[in-house]
């Protein structure tokens, strides 16, 4: 049974005894309890329905009673043969034609291991934790600071895997240049004498060197250079 207390504090206030009704039902059984309206002021209407998950389970058979001070309003509770073994709802009190409202909780059936409030009884022991000796605390704290970095990734993630690849690759790029490294300065420095020459040469007005006859000249001068290389060739080889 459930008391409801209406107008005590105020106009249209509504008051529940418990805030939660337990009714322990099996599948195909079906019990009635009671909810008692108590009006403290004028003479009112009130409404009683319930929440969508109990529309199956609860039948109000009255649920506009009219209440001049004392009210017992009888609710059929029942659970299906293929119903839910626990369903859990709410019981609605309405007053002040729909101005206010407030609810009780109302539960059906018996909760199993799944539902809120099942409680299991642990042993003592079980709270207590498990005591390490310093031995292995200093192993265990050796093995972190040894797999820290490997705590987050695996060793054979790419990333665990990058500072080894790339000296290798830099050691090996270093062996490959280093027997032409005397060249390949050499070039270097060729190419950054030519681009010298060729920002001189750009820089300077040359339309008086390219005349007919100093272009003559030149060409002759070039003929000259390739054939004394030509020769010199074979003998540098020997």
């Amino acid at each position: 049974m459930q008391q409801v207390h209406i107008n005590r504090l105020g106009v249209n206030s509504i008051e529940f005894d418990t805030d939660s009704v337990e009714l322990p039902l099996s599948p195909g059984e079906e019990r009635s309890f009671e909810v008692v309206l108590i009006n403290y002021g004028a003479p009112t209407h009130v409404n009683l329905s319930v929440s969508d998950s109990l529309r199956e389970n609860i039948t109000v058979l009255e649920d506009n009673p009219y209440v001049k001070h004392e009210e017992y309003i009888p609710l059929i509770a029942r659970i299906p043969y293929d119903g839910r073994l626990y369903t859990k709802g709410e019981v609605y009190i309405t007053v002040g034609y729909g101005s206010k409202r407030q609810g009780f909780n109302l539960n059906l059936g018996n909760p199993g291991p799944n539902e809120t409030g099942f409680s299991v009884d642990v042993d003592e022991s079980l709270y207590k934790p498990a005591v390490q000796s310093t031995k292995s605390k200093s192993k265990s704290s050796g093995s972190s600071r040894s797999s820290k970095s490997s705590s987050i990734f695996g060793e054979d993630h790419w990333s665990a895997q990058i500072p080894s690849i790339s000296m290798e690759m830099l050691g090996s790029t270093f062996e490959a240049i280093s027997p032409y490294s005397g060249r390949i300065l050499k070039i270097i420095i060729l190419l950054l004498l030519a681009a010298l020459f060729v920002s001189f040469i750009l820089s300077l007005d040359l339309e008086q060197f390219f005349s007919f006859y100093n272009s003559v000249l030149y060409s002759i001068m070039l003929t000259f250079l390739m054939a004394y290389l030509l020769l010199r060739l074979p003998k540098s080889k020997r």
